[in-house]
């Protein structure tokens, strides 16, 4: 068909100018930070990874100069991807730039940053924004594993913010597989980073912490199924009979997410939400798409995930204007979000388009329909994004107006991921 034709033209036109953005993200040593309320200035450095290049002050655009460890493990996967079509080693020298940069974070020590005075050299007006000396100076091994991000210049982050949170070295982690999964060779570093995050998951696997929103602290059905993914895929890197423990907890804890009455898994347990609409979170596509269990509970087989899945496009095709004119809906993240508007984030929507394409690639006859339903989400996508490719953080759910943050690292990377798995769906189907 030529619409078909058409999509896929602009899918591979836009993954090159995706890779393009995502890579300015990557060890941006040319940019240069000034905070000059907090007197500090940052220079990125090699490996890390910038959630967003541009910069901003919450003015009204947010301040995402900083390395997420999610963020930057969707990067990691998406230079995988990138390594099985491009002729250059080029991604490879990225993914190996980020693994060392992350396994240095977990060498730094918080006493040294509380002593450099980080509070004096801050504005009195600003100060309300810094963390206690007293928490910083606790920052070393385990517990700088639970932060969230760092400065990209290889720094803690002194900034409040919620903490901890337990499913960034898990998702580093299944970077690393996925990079291993791929048949590249592993370097001394990478070995090192990926027990080390293995090693975490365990040691803190169904633990309450701060969810992928970074809001409350709870039991997330985000981190418990993501944390079960970095432990099956890793199963040959941990101990097998602690591995075992762990595994069950996680799966009692996903277990309880189910709601019975409800028919979806409910985003946070417990909840006393009164609707379907009120349990879910597009946050739990994306926990499906990363972790990537290859069968039964939580995996795209299993028939509770596609009733969650139906119930979010549900969800966002009657809240969202803006989907009155899409056959698949842009997904935002939860029904009661305000952030910045609460509009459709790239990242979600595009989740969505690769749990269809990865579903099909399990699937016998039902996969026209799921390529199709995935390219749907692909044509909301491209709907909504302008001429030159650019994807910022979400649009407005009702204008469509791009706002929050430009050029959103991770919505660079999920683009790519989601046009990796379109062409693996293409070339089983010839």
């Amino acid at each position: 068909m030529a619409s078909e034709t058409d999509l896929w033209t602009w899918i591979a036109e836009q993954g090159r100018r995706s890779a393009l953005a995502m890579r300015r993200a990557i060890s941006a040593t040319h940019l240069v930070r000034r905070r000059e309320a907090f007197g500090s200035t940052i220079v990125p450095a090699v490996g890390s990874v910038l959630a967003s290049p541009s910069i901003a002050d919450w003015d009204p655009e947010p301040d995402y100069f900083f390395h997420w460890l999610r963020d930057a493990a969707a990067v990691m996967r998406a230079l995988v991807d990138l390594m099985q079509t491009e002729a250059s080693d080029d991604a490879r020298r990225q993914f190996d730039d980020i693994v060392r940069f992350n396994l240095a974070l977990g060498d730094l020590d918080g006493a040294a940053t509380a002593r450099a005075g980080y509070h004096h050299a801050t504005r009195a007006e600003a100060r309300q924004f810094l963390r206690p000396a007293d928490e910083i100076r606790t920052l070393k091994g385990e517990r700088l594993l639970g932060e969230p991000r760092f400065n990209p210049d290889g720094t803690v982050d002194t900034f409040r913010w919620s903490r901890p949170q337990y499913d960034g070295p898990a998702l580093r982690a299944l970077a690393c597989l996925h990079f291993l999964a791929a048949g590249e060779q592993p370097s001394r570093e990478l070995d090192r980073l990926l027990r080390q995050d293995l090693g975490f998951t365990l040691r803190h696997a169904g633990e309450p912490c701060v969810g992928p929103w970074e809001e409350d602290s709870a039991q997330h059905y985000y981190v418990a199924l993501v944390q079960l993914g970095a432990l099956v895929h890793g199963h040959e890197f941990i101990d097998a009979d602690a591995g075992r423990i762990a595994e069950q907890r996680l799966r009692f804890s996903l277990a309880r997410h189910w709601s019975e009455r409800h028919h979806v898994y409910a985003a946070v347990w417990p909840s006393t939400a009164a609707s379907a609409d009120d349990l879910v979170d597009s946050a739990q596509l994306l926990a499906v798409l990363d972790a990537n269990l290859p069968d039964g509970p939580h995996s795209v087989v299993d028939p509770r995930v596609q009733k969650t899945q139906a119930a979010i496009e549900s969800l966002f095709a009657r809240e969202f204007p803006i989907n009155a004119g899409y056959v698949a809906p842009a997904l935002g993240r939860y029904r009661a979000d305000r952030y910045f508007g609460g509009g459709a984030w790239y990242p979600t929507t595009l989740a969505a388009a690769s749990l269809c394409y990865r579903s099909a690639l399990r699937s016998g006859d039902e996969r026209h329909a799921l390529i199709k339903r995935g390219d749907d989400f692909m044509a909301t996508v491209r709907a909504l994004t302008p001429a030159d490719g650019a994807l910022s953080e979400q649009v407005d759910r009702v204008t469509g107006r791009q706002t929050s943050a430009r050029h959103l690292t991770w919505s660079y990377a999920a683009f790519i991921g989601a046009a990796a798995l379109r062409v693996r769906c293409m070339d089983e189907r010839s």
